[in-house]
């Protein structure tokens, strides 16, 4: 399985002599709402203001997943204020499903409860 993270090294400010990622709450509460999100088979957005490593985050507990479960991770990143069709062919593609994307909520739904 090749993953699809950036690698650990890009992570930011990590390349910097003596650094380590510390184990915070708040890093424990990403990882804890990623690790419910995969569970029920959904989606989750993590929002904040600018610099304060809500990537770092995502990075750092999506490699845990990885390393843990053995899932594959696609991680997507999405334009500022995407419409819910983007976000719809975005994970269509990601998925890497055949065809072309539902043009429909209710259609794209029963596809990716499929997958």
């Amino acid at each position: 399985m090749t993953s699809q993270l950036p690698p650990r090294q890009t992570d930011h400010y990590t390349q910097l002599p003596d650094t380590a990622v510390v184990t915070t709450r708040s890093l424990l509460t990403a990882s804890e709402n990623i690790a419910d999100t995969i569970e029920a088979r959904a989606m989750m957005c993590l929002h904040g203001p600018a610099g304060v490593g809500k990537t770092l985050a995502v990075n750092v507990c999506l490699r845990e997943v990885e390393r843990t479960r053995g899932e594959q991770v696609c991680r997507i990143t999405f334009r500022a204020r995407p419409t819910a069709r983007a976000v719809r062919h975005e994970l269509f593609a990601a998925l890497g499903l055949p065809g072309e994307p539902p043009r429909h909520p209710s259609e794209f739904g029963t596809v990716n409860r499929s997958v």
